[in-house]
């Protein structure tokens, strides 16, 4: 999954009328709606953001998200655009709302504006990154042994949750920007009651975690990662398995991951049953 200090767990509701994009709308199943999944997906992560976020104000375009206390989360502090604009007026919002912070960070959700405006935001020196919501529709393709999965202690999985972070070299933080992006994770898990889930490695420290997230409904697996040491041993998979079969057995109606597009682990959610069902766009500068 993609670091919280770069996306937030929280991606805003959006209708397909809108926008959202139908990826594989229909695949292996006739009746699946695909579109609904992702609508329903992208209106939890929106009610995320709502619940750890100071101010999540609607203006024309979408919405504008901010929290004092955590300046330095992008996650926390951005504009998310959900209709047809220009380039110049992505810009001209991004000013607007966020000119008094150290960095700029829009979302786009609607589908054909994020195609659209990618390649002006990349030839402008914005990182652009593309993220993929993806359903819980089918059985993994094969057994695991999920004995090695344990519910882990808030103060563990957010020791690993630092550490993961930390080794982002593309993200250059202070401790104390550290320190606030960490919090930002907690206050996800506590405000989505989190199942806080990991395997221990060797040497009986914890080693790999994933949390999952719910409202009852709707339940998202999120923040899946193994510490390098420990990699290539299934946890990641053993961990998206048992989340899913949780979710499975608390009988949500929906059970959804979100993945970067451009990168290999929505393969492996792919093989434990989940398929694209929407695509968003994040676009950074400084900070």
């Amino acid at each position: 999954m993609t670091l919280p200090v770069v996306y937030p767990p929280a991606r805003s509701p959006r209708a397909y009328d809108r926008g959202i994009h139908r990826q594989d709308a229909h695949r292996g199943d006739p009746g699946r709606d695909a579109a609904g999944a992702g609508e329903r997906a992208l209106a939890f992560q929106r009610k995320t953001l709502e619940l750890v976020t100071e101010r999540v104000e609607p203006i024309e375009q979408g919405w504008v998200a901010r929290e004092p206390s955590l300046p330095l989360v992008w996650s926390a502090n951005h504009i998310g655009i959900v209709r047809a604009v220009t380039f110049a007026e992505a810009l001209g919002l991004a000013e607007e709302y966020l000119g008094d912070l150290p960095y700029r960070q829009v979302m786009i959700e609607h589908e054909p504006t994020g195609r659209r405006l990618q390649r002006s935001f990349a030839e402008e020196k914005w990182e652009v990154d593309r993220e993929v919501v993806m359903e819980l529709v089918r059985e993994p393709d094969r057994e695991v042994d999920l004995g090695v999965v344990i519910e882990a202690g808030e103060g563990p999985v957010m020791e690993l949750m630092r550490r993961w972070i930390g080794e982002d070299e593309s993200i250059e933080l202070t401790p104390g920007g550290l320190d606030q992006v960490v919090e930002f994770a907690r206050r996800v898990a506590r405000a989505r009651n989190a199942r806080l889930l990991g395997v221990r490695g060797e040497h009986g420290s914890l080693a790999a975690i994933t949390m999952l997230y719910s409202d009852g409904a709707v339940a998202q697996v999120e923040d899946v990662y193994t510490v390098p040491e420990e990699r290539g041993r299934g946890y990641a998979r053993a961990l998206v398995t048992r989340a899913a079969e949780i979710a499975r057995e608390q009988d949500h109606e929906l059970v959804f991951i979100v993945a970067d597009e451009d990168d290999w682990p929505k393969q492996l959610y792919r093989k434990v049953g989940f398929e694209p069902v929407g695509l968003s766009w994040a676009f950074h500068r400084g900070g």
